[in-house]
């Protein structure tokens, strides 16, 4: 069944055949059985995203020109070897994003080892399906696609925190698919992880780009062969979002460690900024790449509150911003004046929403009660979702 999501804008459709069509997708769009509130108010003010995309200079220029930048929502259902449980809520997010988050883009987490096994020689057939029905669904929303590979939720994350041959066979099988999708993006590798706290510059960007021996582990291939292979090998027209080492938390040394990708359509997908919550250090982590002319960037997966993990409960994390109410303000700013897309995670009460009964409400930051180590997880009163909601349709309406 088809969402509805921007059925005025389509050829052909009708305001009378879009209201006639809300009645088929109860259940569908709207967690507690109803469609989210607002459901078509999205086709009124924010715009489709159309491609195919290319690089020229800093920015992705889609159909007839027009500049693209990602306003979105990450979901990772699928990510996990319990995935199967989360494909329904997975097509609610994928509606929301679209009609109550004025978002352009979804960005599908997927997992290598859950479609091929750790191996990389096994096929799962039933999860390949769900991808294609996710995919499928978000397209008929009018969203840009974006697929990514990610071995974090799987029982390999410690051993395989980089590119394998196994990644290559996973994008062998999604360019079969996808390939020459004008709508779909591919987002080779989730937040490489090939880094350890003190190590060289050049070996860090070395082990990013060529990939080599780390933690006993040796990695045939780095960032840089896998977008060469997904590029030129499997002859995929795809744009590419390339994250960076060390959890994508910064670019800070490519250029100067000779770290740049030599394939075409790169955009670079920073992840959760590592340093300081000013424009100094933005620009000196990734804002530089564009005011320097090297390549576009999108923050590709971001939130301003994570709980710390039970077993490091005072760790500190890149994902939580303990200046939030004033911080968040001021990075979506900035990333506005420079161009930059941001795709937000994710619809989960606490992060982007409230509850999980109607996707359409976001958190809101209470300054008054903000606190990194909450005692109590995933409050109503942590997440910026209020802040990006408003943001996206600002700035893609």
């Amino acid at each position: 069944m088809t969402p509805f999501s921007r059925y005025f804008r389509r050829p052909g459709r009708t305001a009378a055949s879009a209201f006639a069509l809300a009645a088929l997708v109860a259940g569908v769009t709207g967690v507690s059985g109803a469609a989210p509130a607002g459901a078509g108010i999205r086709v009124a003010f924010c715009p489709d995203a159309i491609g195919p995309f290319s690089v020229q200079g800093t920015k992705v220029v889609g159909h007839g020109g027009k500049t693209f930048v990602s306003y979105g929502i990450t979901v990772p259902g699928l990510l996990g070897p319990n995935w199967s449980k989360f494909v329904k809520l997975d097509l609610q997010k994928i509606a929301a994003t679209a009609i109550n988050w004025c978002g352009n883009t979804v960005r599908l987490q997927l997992s290598q080892d859950d479609l091929l096994g750790a191996s990389g020689t096994a096929f799962n057939k039933a999860y390949m399906n769900a991808i294609q029905n996710e995919v499928s669904a978000a397209v008929s929303d009018d969203l840009v696609v974006v697929l990514n590979d990610s071995t974090e939720d799987t029982t390999t994350r410690n051993s395989q925190k980089g590119p394998d041959h196994g990644t290559e066979a996973f994008w062998k099988d999604l360019a079969k698919l996808y390939g020459n999708n004008p709508q779909v993006i591919f987002d080779l590798f989730n937040e490489p992880r090939m880094y350890s706290p003190g190590m060289p510059p050049a070996q860090e960007w070395r082990l990013w780009s060529n990939g080599g021996w780390f933690d006993g582990v040796y990695y045939p291939i780095g960032m840089a062969q896998l977008a060469q292979y997904v590029r030129s090998t499997l002859g995929a027209q795809n744009l590419f979002w390339i994250e960076g080492p060390d959890n994508s938390a910064s670019f800070a040394g490519m250029v100067s460690q000779h770290a740049v990708l030599k394939v075409s359509g790169v955009v670079y997908a920073l992840h959760h900024p590592a340093g300081a919550h000013d424009p100094a250090a933005w620009n000196a982590d990734f804002g530089y790449l564009v005011s320097t002319g090297v390549a576009p960037v999108v923050d590709g997966e971001w939130t301003n509150y994570e709980p710390a993990p039970t077993s490091q409960p005072t760790a500190p994390r890149s994902s939580c911003w303990p200046d939030a109410p004033t911080a968040v303000p001021a990075y979506l700013s900035y990333l506005a004046a420079h161009g930059i897309g941001l795709n937000a995670y994710q619809l989960q009460p606490g992060y982007l929403i409230k509850s999980y009964t109607n996707l359409a409400v976001p958190t809101t930051i209470d300054a008054a009660t903000w606190s990194c180590q909450s005692s109590a997880e995933r409050q109503p009163d942590q997440g910026a979702g209020s802040q990006v909601m408003a943001w996206f349709k600002q700035h893609d309406g």
